[in-house]
């Protein structure tokens, strides 16, 4: 794992689980991976902090290669998870499976 904060790994488990979810739900795997602007994001996965501390760890976990982000204007404008959150997923919940 990259150092990342605690909070932007707890955001990034919350961006697998949506993927999870929305592939579950029938999405395909290529919408599943697209989560729109910034405020779509803060309010789909009712995320506890605010606007500009979500896009702070927009910033660390596209920088870590686990986020592909369009930008304007400073704003995070389309988010999209890479492959490295689902690879990162996958071993999260294979590591935390009660036996």
């Amino acid at each position: 794992m990259n150092d990342l904060t605690e909070n932007a790994e707890k955001l990034l488990i919350l961006l697998y689980k949506e993927y999870k979810f929305r592939i579950d739900s029938g999405e395909s795997h290529g919408n599943a991976k697209y989560f729109g602007g910034l405020n779509q994001l803060h309010d789909k996965l009712h995320i506890k902090f605010s606007l500009e501390d979500t896009l702070e760890l927009i910033r660390e976990l596209s920088r870590a290669e686990y986020l592909k982000v369009s930008w304007a204007d400073d704003r995070a404008y389309f988010i999209a998870i890479t492959e490295n959150v689902i690879n990162y997923g996958e071993v999260y919940s294979a590591n935390n499976v009660k036996e």
